[in-house]
C-alpha cells in the first residue's frame, strides 16, 4: 500500500486532497512537513497529537529570531507545543505503534487548509474505538489554531482521559530559545504561558482552551483539573462515553508576539503583559465562535485565494494537478504579505531546517511567482531586501569591500550575515568544518537586483524604484566595482575565489554565472546613474551625498563601472564545442559515469564513494549552474549552443539540490525536449510528495514550490520578460489537453489558457503589446485567441 496518494472519491477530492494511507513511526517527519498548516504569520508542523519517537513538534512565528548563545547564529525559535493531546481509553494509552490499527487515513485538504485523521483502534482488551482528529490554522484570524478530537466507542462503554495544554519544553534540536515569565489559568479553563526569547527579547503569548461536547451538546459535566509542571500547563479531562455515542474535545488556541504588525504603529515593542492580555482576549472571542465558525471564516479566505491563484490542468493524470496545487498551497502559507521586516525561509515555516534563514532561493525561485501573480507581495519581499541594505553594507565593510554585499543567509535585517561560519567538527581531527557559502558564495547580491528589475519590468512600479530600487542597484554595483580583480597577465578584470550555484565546487575562479550576473548588475547601475542624473535629480542628489561621504562621486562610479564592464571577463563558448566553461579549468576536471548517483532515490550518494575533495576535482555538479544562467540570460549565446550546453551539463549534474530539476525542466521546454521537460517537472513536483520517506523531515523545500510554478508558467506556459515586454511561447505537454493560469502584467489581470494549437488570453485590463507565439500582437481588453 502506498504511504502517500491522492484520495479516491469525487473529481474535486482527487485534485485537492492529499492522503497518508498507512502509519509508520519511523517516518513521521514526512507528513509533519508536507501537511504543515499556516498563514504566513504562523507555521504549524502537522505532528500528531500523541507522542512518537521521531516526532518533531514545530510551531514558528515569522520574524521572531533569536540567538541561543553568543557563539551561535540567529535562528527562528520553535515556540511551544499546543498540538499535544495524550489520550487514555479504558486505562490504555492511545498509540498507533503496536499493530492495533484496523483502519487509518490522514488527509490535508489543500482547498481549505484543514487536516483530518481517522483511526479505527483496537485496544489490548478488545475494545474498539473510532477517533477523528481535525485541525486548521486560521487564514482569517492569523493568531488562531483550531483542533478537536471526536471519540466514538464501537463495542463498549469507554472511560476516557485527555491531557492537553501548552508544552514549552520544546527546543530547536536542543537549543533553548525561550524563558517563561508567566503561566496562568483563567476562569479554570483558559490556559496561558508567556515567554520571552533569551537574547532578542521578543515576548510571546500562547493561550488555549478546551470545550467538551457529548452527543453533540456542550457539557460542563466532564471532570477536569489544571496540571502545572515545569514549562508546562495542561488540562486533564475525564469523561465516560456510552457505546455508540460520540464525545468531542475541542481545543482553540491563540499565538501572539511583541513583533506582531498590530504593534508596529506604536513605534516600540509592547510589554509581555500586554501581549498576554491581547492573546487572552483573542482566545475568548475565538472560543465563543467555536471550531466550525472559525473554520468557515478561514475557508472563505482560502476560497478567495484559490479563485485568484488556482492553476487548472485538464489532464487524465491526477499527479500534476494536485502537485501544482500543493506548491501553490505552500507558497500561500510561507509569506507574511503585509510585513516587509521578514523574508521567506528555505524551509518556510515548516521546520527548523536552515534556521529559518532567507537565501537566494527567495529571489531566484520563489519571487517570480509573487511578481507575476501577487505583485503587492513581491514588493513587500523587495522592501525586506531594501531594509537589508544595512546588513549588506555591514558585510561589505567586514569583507573589505564597498557598497552593499548581501548576506548569503539573512534573518533580521539588522543582523547582516547569519550563515554559520562553523558547521561542525571533524570528529577524527578535532578541526572545525568551515562553511564557506557565507563568505565566497556572492552571486546572491546580483540575484536580488536581477529579481528587482524583473519586477519593475512586470509592474512599472516607479514609486518602488524611486524609493528603493535605484539605491539598491547602485549600492550593489559599488560592491562589484570593488570586488573585481585586475589580472595583469590576462589584461582583464576577473572574479576569483567564489562558489557559484554549484556548491560542490569551492574556491573557483570566474564562475560564469557569477561573472555574467555581476556584469548585469553593473550595467543596470550605470544605466540608473545616467537616468537619475537627467530625470530624478532629488534621488541623484541623495546618492551623490552618500558617495561624497565616502570620498567618491556618482560620476566617478559611473566612469569606473563603464570601464570595468568592458574589461570584465565573461566566459565564452568554446570555439569547437560551443560549451561555456562553468569556471576556469572546468574542462580539465576528471569525468566519471554519474548515472548510478543520478538515479539514486536519495541525494548525496556520490559521497558514499568519494570524498568532498574528490568531487571537487570531478565534472560532477550539485545543481543547475550554467543551465541556470542560460535560463535567466538566454541571449548570451545561440540557441544551438544553448542546446549543446544543456545536454553537456545535464549529464554532469547530480540534481542533489531540490532547486535543480525545475530549472532543467524549463530549459528543456525552451529547447523542445518535451519528454525530458515533463520528466524533470514531475520529478521536481514530487520532491516532497513522492515516496522517498525521509525527503522532508527538516521541512518542505520552499524554493522548489516556486520552481514547480515556474515550470508550469515559465516552462510549459512559455512566459518570459524580454526587453521590458511580455513574451508567451507555450509548450503544452502531450499529457495535458490544456491548462489555465492567472497572471498580472503591468497592472492588467490576465487569465491565460494554453492548449495544443494555441493560446487564449483573457485581459481584464487595458490593451498592451506582447510577443505571442513569435508574433508581436496587441492584447485587447477581453478575450484574445492566438493560433499556431
Amino acid at each position: 500500500m502506498p504511504v502517500m496518494n491522492y484520495r479516491k472519491g469525487t473529481e474535486k477530492e482527487k485534485s485537492w486532497i492529499i492522503e497518508e494511507t498507512s502509519f509508520n513511526e519511523k517516518y513521521t517527519g514526512k507528513c509533519e512537513s508536507v501537511f504543515t498548516q499556516g498563514n504566513g504569520y504562523l507555521g504549524l508542523r502537522n505532528s500528531l497529537e500523541e507522542q512518537y519517537l521521531n516526532t518533531v513538534r514545530g510551531m514558528f512565528i515569522t520574524g521572531t529570531f533569536n540567538k541561543a548563545s553568543k557563539d551561535e547564529v540567529t535562528e527562528l525559535p520553535n515556540v511551544s507545543d499546543i498540538v499535544n493531546m495524550e489520550i487514555e481509553l479504558n486505562g490504555e494509552r492511545f498509540s498507533m505503534n503496536e499493530n492495533n490499527i484496523k483502519e487509518y487515513s490522514r488527509t490535508l485538504n489543500l482547498y481549505t487548509g484543514e487536516t483530518c485523521r481517522n483511526v479505527l483502534w483496537k485496544g489490548k482488551n478488545g475494545d474498539i474505538v473510532h477517533l477523528s482528529f481535525h485541525r486548521f490554522v486560521s487564514y482569517e484570524n492569523v493568531h488562531v489554531i483550531g483542533a478537536y478530537v471526536e471519540i466514538k466507542p464501537v463495542n463498549c462503554e469507554m472511560k476516557v482521559k485527555v491531557v492537553s495544554g501548552i508544552d514549552a519544553q520544546v527546543t530547536n534540536h536542543g537549543a533553548q530559545h525561550l524563558t517563561e515569565f508567566s503561566k496562568r489559568a483563567f476562569e479554570e479553563k483558559f490556559l496561558q504561558m508567556g515567554m520571552v526569547t533569551t537574547e532578542s527579547a521578543v515576548s510571546i503569548a500562547v493561550s488555549t482552551v478546551h470545550k467538551v461536547f457529548q452527543s453533540g451538546k456542550y457539557t460542563e459535566d466532564a471532570a477536569s483539573k489544571i496540571i502545572d509542571d515545569r514549562r508546562k500547563i495542561h488540562a486533564e479531562i475525564q469523561l465516560v462515553i456510552p457505546q455508540g455515542e460520540t464525545a468531542r474535545v475541542e481545543k482553540i488556541s491563540t499565538v501572539h508576539s511583541s513583533r506582531d504588525l498590530e504593534y508596529v504603529a506604536s513605534g516600540k515593542e509592547p510589554e509581555g503583559e500586554n501581549v498576554c492580555r491581547d492573546g487572552l482576549d483573542n482566545l475568548k472571542e475565538a472560543e465563543e465562535k467555536g471550531y466550525e465558525t472559525l473554520l468557515e471564516e478561514s475557508k472563505k479566505v482560502w476560497e478567495k485565494i484559490w479563485k485568484k491563484q488556482d492553476i487548472q490542468i485538464d489532464s487524465k493524470e491526477d499527479d500534476a494537478q494536485i502537485a501544482v496545487r500543493f506548491a501553490l498551497y505552500h507558497l500561500q502559507i510561507m509569506v507574511r504579505r503585509e510585513d516587509n521586516r521578514v523574508g521567506i525561509g528555505a524551509k518556510a515555516l515548516s521546520g527548523e531546517g536552515y534556521k529559518g534563514h532567507s537565501f537566494w532561493d527567495t529571489e531566484t525561485f520563489i519571487f517570480p511567482y509573487f511578481q507575476m501573480a501577487e505583485p503587492e507581495t513581491a514588493r513587500t519581499l523587495l522592501e525586506f531586501r531594501y531594509k537589508g541594505l544595512y546588513g549588506a553594507r555591514k558585510k561589505a565593510i567586514e569583507n573589505g569591500y564597498k557598497g552593499a554585499m548581501y548576506p548569503w543567509e539573512a534573518a533580521w535585517v539588522s543582523d547582516g550575515e547569519v550563515t554559520p561560519y562553523v558547521t561542525g567538527v571533524n570528529v577524527h581531527t578535532g578541526e572545525p568544518m568551515i562553511c564557506l557559502t557565507g563568505v565566497i558564495e556572492q552571486h546572491i547580491t546580483s540575484d536580488i537586483i536581477f529579481a528587482l528589475w524583473q519586477y519593475y519590468a512586470a509592474t512599472d512600479d516607479q514609486d518602488f524604484m524611486d524609493r528603493y530600487g535605484y539605491e539598491m542597484t547602485i549600492e550593489t554595483a559599488r560592491f562589484w566595482n570593488s570586488r573585481l580583480e585586475w589580472i595583469e597577465e590576462n589584461n582583464r578584470y576577473e572574479i576569483r575565489d567564489v562558489i557559484g550555484p554549484d556548491e560542490y565546487k569551492e574556491h573557483v575562479d570566474n564562475n560564469a554565472y557569477t561573472n555574467y550576473m555581476a556584469h548585469e548588475n553593473m550595467r543596470l547601475a550605470a544605466q540608473v546613474i545616467a537616468c537619475i542624473r537627467d530625470e530624478k535629480k532629488d534621488i541623484y542628489g541623495k546618492m551623490q551625498k552618500l558617495m561624497q561621504e565616502e570620498g567618491t562621486s556618482l560620476e566617478q562610479l559611473e566612469e569606473e563601472l563603464k570601464d570595468k564592464m568592458k574589461k570584465l571577463y565573461l566566459p565564452q563558448p568554446d570555439e569547437k564545442t560551443g560549451i561555456i566553461p562553468q569556471f576556469d579549468g572546468y574542462f580539465d576536471l576528471k569525468e566519471i559515469d554519474l548515472s548510478v548517483y543520478k538515479n539514486a532515490s536519495v541525494v548525496g550518494t556520490v559521497f558514499h564513494d568519494y570524498s568532498g575533495e574528490d568531487v571537487q576535482g570531478m565534472q560532477a555538479g550539485k545543481q543547475a549552474d550554467i543551465v541556470e544562467l542560460l535560463y535567466q540570460m538566454e541571449d548570451i549565446t545561440t540557441p544551438d549552443n544553448k542546446a549543446k550546453n544543456y545536454v553537456y551539463y545535464e549529464a554532469r549534474t547530480l540534481h542533489d539540490s531540490s532547486l535543480s530539476k525545475a530549472i532543467h525542466s524549463i530549459t528543456a521546454c525552451d529547447l523542445g525536449m518535451e519528454k525530458e521537460a515533463y520528466d524533470m517537472f514531475m520529478s521536481a513536483a514530487l520532491t516532497d510528495l513522492g515516496q522517498e520517506m525521509k525527503s522532508s523531515d527538516a521541512g518542505i523545500h520552499s524554493a522548489n514550490m516556486g520552481g514547480v510554478w515556474q515550470d508550469v508558467v515559465m516552462g510549459f506556459g512559455g512566459i518570459r520578460i524580454r526587453d521590458g515586454h511580455l513574451r508567451i511561447a507555450p509548450n503544452c505537454p502531450k499529457q495535458w489537453e490544456k491548462f489555465t493560469y492567472p497572471l498580472y502584467w503591468k497592472g492588467n489581470e490576465l487569465h491565460i489558457t494554453v492548449c495544443k494549437d494555441g493560446v487564449e488570453v483573457i485581459n481584464e485590463g487595458e490593451d498592451f503589446e506582447a510577443e505571442i507565439m513569435g508574433q508581436t500582437v496587441t492584447v485587447s481588453k477581453g478575450k484574445n485567441e492566438f493560433r499556431a
